[in-house]
């Protein structure tokens, strides 16, 4: 009985200290409405989803960061040049937190769903 108190007060106390998780949100039919709203207000202007157009093809930077969607989160709310040897450096207003999480969740969705009607174009 005292070990089961003990290891029920060691787990309350680190679930205390416990750094926050990262978490995407789900992709439910309001995220991605908005999700697809902000891309087409904010990205499609240059990013197509496929081809190249006046900046790199939107399939291709979600693959990069298929296996790392901190990274694709982090990039989105500080861009910074990837390829400045070939395209121009994106002129955005860095994301919020909570706009890099939607967006990322929406785009690595499309990428693992390509016949979603909501895929860019």
């Amino acid at each position: 009985m005292k070990l089961r108190v003990a290891v029920i007060v060691f787990v309350s106390v680190c679930a205390l200290f416990a750094v926050d998780a990262f978490v995407l949100p789900p992709v439910t039919p309001e995220l991605k409405k908005e999700a697809q709203d902000y891309y087409n207000n904010e990205c499609k202007g240059c990013h197509r989803w496929a081809r190249k157009f006046a900046a790199p093809p939107m399939r291709d930077n979600v693959e990069h960061y298929a296996g790392n969607p901190e990274g694709m989160v982090r990039y989105l709310m500080h861009p910074t040049p990837q390829h400045p040897d070939e395209w121009p450096a994106m002129e955005i207003t860095p994301l919020t937190e909570d706009q890099a999480k939607m967006m990322t969740a929406w785009l690595l969705y499309i990428l693992k769903n390509p016949d979603d009607p909501g895929r860019p174009k």
